[in-house]
């Protein structure tokens, strides 16, 4: 295996592949990627045809990944690694793949690009120079988790699933209070992308009269923030 080439792919509008991430798309020997028909998708769209493609994610990445490198290895492969949205190992598989390649000093390379919680950051308004990504929003145990972060003074950044939202938003108002400042950044870069700002109360009052969909980013102003208007 000569080398692992860590590809960001887009977050929604597919023209956002960069120029350089396109080329090596091309240039590698195999893809690794979590759905290997979403990312068929992406590889149609700028003509890479008859690329061989392995699948890695979250539910097979314990199992596989030793075969994967072992294959890579005898074929002496460089090997793109990709996943359905965004970059590898933010929330996404890639953390694995990447740590296993250092364990066998294969060098590792990452290139730049788009990432969702940074396009909902920058997006939002809110204070970017101190942040806390959390990830996926946890499914149980969240008012301890959240009772843990009232004093937080960074911004808080989740990823959310847009039917779980109106019972997020809520837990965040009854735990982080009410007037809170946020933002929910939904649909990035796609056709009907929105950023509502407003204040914790605000934002639940709204989805919970309009369902929200597609993938969303929640974030949570700290503590001492106020809003300029």
């Amino acid at each position: 295996m000569e080398v692992l080439w860590v590809i960001p792919t887009p977050i929604g509008n597919l023209e956002d592949l960069t120029f350089r991430a396109k080329r090596i798309l091309e240039e590698v020997d195999v893809i690794w990627c979590e759905d290997t028909r979403h990312s068929l998708k992406l590889l149609h769209h700028y003509s890479i045809e008859g690329k061989p493609l392995r699948s890695i994610h979250k539910w097979n990445e314990h199992i596989v990944i030793r075969r994967l490198f072992a294959e890579a290895q005898k074929h002496r492969w460089k090997v793109g690694l990709i996943t359905d949205s965004g970059m590898p190992g933010i929330a996404d598989p890639g953390y694995l793949p990447i740590r296993e390649a250092h364990r066998l000093g294969v060098p590792v390379h990452v290139l730049p690009g788009a990432s969702a919680f940074l396009v909902a950051l920058i997006a939002s308004g809110l204070p970017a120079h101190r942040v806390a990504f959390e990830g996926f929003f946890p499914r149980k145990g969240y008012q301890q988790y959240l009772s843990l972060l009232r004093e937080e003074e960074r911004t808080l950044v989740w990823y959310e699933s847009p039917h779980r939202l109106v019972r997020t938003l809520r837990a965040m108002m009854e735990e982080l209070g009410e007037n809170r400042w946020a933002c929910v950044a939904r649909e990035l870069t796609k056709v009907h992308e929105e950023v509502r700002r407003g204040t914790l109360k605000e934002l639940y009052a709204h989805y919970a009269a309009n369902p929200p969909r597609g993938e969303v980013v929640v974030l949570v102003a700290g503590l001492s923030y106020k809003p300029s208007v």
